[in-house]
């Protein structure tokens, strides 16, 4: 192994070990690095963001630090940061002993993470964000905080309560990580099959070619390879004489020709074709005496260009491929037209209930990144992500579910983790004072305007210093009883007194309704 990978692959490690780790501690009050700052290191999900919000997010400054990297030197994030992309190298080195890797000259499919691109960025114009579809950053933190920790927190859990119960061990190391990397209650999402799965199908497809992801899908990808098509500080390539194949053969992103050249903007920099020797002379026919053993020994790696042999050319995408299928791609978007395409989306109204601090409707879900973060931080578990209620283009945002948690009165987290201020960073008493919903009491099961039962769970409970509800004295089946009436003056809609009321069942006594 070469220092240079060598260096790669020490980096990889430390960077998804810093991020695993971030990922892990996110909770209410923050002990580590908040993580909203590794969302913001994406391009293509800043720019699309604020492309769709219609506003540019000051934190734009952190993804142009990766910017600089490719175009100074390539993807360097794709080879050496990406969680995902380290993820999907490790299975592939998993499985290498049991697949027989073989490359074909790069060929036109590569361009098809341009099209996604474009796709993309022409439907974050027309005001529609669904580049978290395929966003390795928010692919891996889905998986990682809606499927993977919920699912080893329970576990956890379960198995050191069955060593402490049955065994009298591990109270301590118990104690520890639940203070300070699990979390002390039982949490889970709807829908983590989803998240699981859109995370693990991209990892099999390395089965088929290695970092498939990267080279056919992946924004993140197409929009740092633009960046690279011709980078300031190039990798220097020895010359050989004859193509031998074996550096294309190891080449994760499918970038090296046949005759050894490389294309820039293909590239993930993952340095394993770097000072690549050739095991045998006769292999590049060439001859250069090693000074170690005065054995023959060369680089297949060349730098002359030979554009014959592949589809693309030697800087990657063309002007001439990029328009080309870029008219194409527009065109179908206006030929299905944009009224039927997102007709739903456009005229459904709000049936979730935002968190604290969500901008409107409209203008949250073209802002909101599905990175999971205010879920993942949610003190109650409350935050959950929603399907097609609020239409099409509002699948996998946060939205309340007062009955599996609420919102805390006193607590702001969510918005201090949103990395594109979809939800504001409220201070706790601008929180306090936001109107999420509106509380309704449902007389046909509410206990004492159904029953004539006295029940007052939901006036108890209600955070507001001066009780959004009140309590009225009437005759229910000839009793006196105290029955809830909400005002509507006070109600901020946290969703508690839903929570908290004993009528079972998915539909309760009183319940809160979005006022969007």
């Amino acid at each position: 192994m070469n220092k240079l990978r060598a260096a790669r692959v020490a980096v990889q490690i430390a960077a998804f070990a810093f991020i695993a780790v971030s990922f892990f501690l996110l909770s209410f009050p923050f002990k580590f690095a908040n993580a909203k700052s590794f969302f913001l290191s994406s391009p293509s999900l800043v720019a699309l963001a604020a492309v769709a919000g219609q506003h540019i997010i000051a934190a734009f400054l952190i993804a142009l630090v990766f910017v600089a990297l490719a175009l100074l030197f390539g993807r360097v994030f794709c080879g050496w940061l990406c969680p995902f992309g380290a993820v999907m190298d490790l299975f592939a080195f998993a499985a290498g002993p049991f697949r027989k890797w073989g490359e074909a000259p790069p060929g036109k499919w590569l361009l098809s993470k341009y099209v996604l691109l474009l796709v993309f960025f022409i439907l974050a114009v027309l005001g529609f964000q669904f580049v978290w579809v395929f966003e390795p950053v928010t692919v891996f933190s889905r998986f990682f905080y809606l499927s993977f920790f919920p699912f080893l927190n329970s576990a956890t859990d379960k198995f050191f309560q069955y060593l402490i119960m049955n065994h009298n061990l591990g109270e301590g190391l118990y104690y520890a990580l639940r203070d300070n990397l699990f979390d002390a209650r039982r949490i889970s999402f709807g829908y983590s099959l989803s998240f699981f799965l859109f995370f693990l199908i991209p990892v099999l497809m390395v089965l088929c070619k290695r970092r498939f992801w990267c080279r056919y899908i992946c924004p993140l990808g197409a929009s740092l390879g633009l960046l690279s098509v011709k980078p300031a500080f190039p990798l220097k390539l020895t010359k050989c004489k004859t193509a031998c194949g074996r550096c294309q053969n190891m080449c994760r992103a499918n970038a090296i020709r046949r005759d050894g050249t490389y294309i820039s903007s293909e590239c993930v920099m993952c340095m394993e074709c770097a000072g690549l020797q050739c095991r045998q002379s006769e292999e590049c026919g060439v001859k250069s005496e090693d000074k170690a053993n005065g054995s023959a020994v060369s680089s297949c790696r060349i730098s002359t260009p030979h554009s014959s042999l592949s589809t693309l050319s030697s800087k990657g995408i063309t002007r001439k491929q990029f328009l080309y299928w870029g008219g194409g791609t527009l065109a179908a978007i206006y030929a299905l037209g944009r009224k039927k395409l997102f007709a739903s989306s456009n005229n459904s109204a709000a049936s979730v209930i935002r968190p604290p601090g969500a901008l409107p409707e409209k203008q949250f879900k073209e802002a909101c990144v599905r990175c999971g973060n205010c879920m993942k931080v949610c003190v109650t578990n409350g935050l959950q992500p929603v399907m097609t209620e609020s239409g099409i283009d509002g699948i996998w945002t946060p939205g309340m579910d007062n009955i599996v948690g609420y919102c805390e009165y006193n607590c702001n987290a969510c918005g201090q983790v949103c990395p594109t201020r979809a939800i504001e960073p409220l201070p706790i008493e601008k929180k306090t004072e936001f109107s999420m919903g509106l509380a309704d009491v449902q007389h046909d099961l509410c206990v004492p305007w159904k029953d004539g039962i006295s029940c007052i769970v939901c006036q108890e409970h209600c955070p507001v210093p001066n009780k959004a509800i009140k309590l009225e004295s009437i005759v229910v089946n000839g009793n006196k009883v105290d029955v809830p009436v909400v005002d509507s003056e006070l109600c901020i809609g946290c969703g508690i007194c839903e929570n908290k009321c004993p009528v079972e069942g998915r539909k309760r006594g009183i319940i809160v309704k979005p006022l969007r």
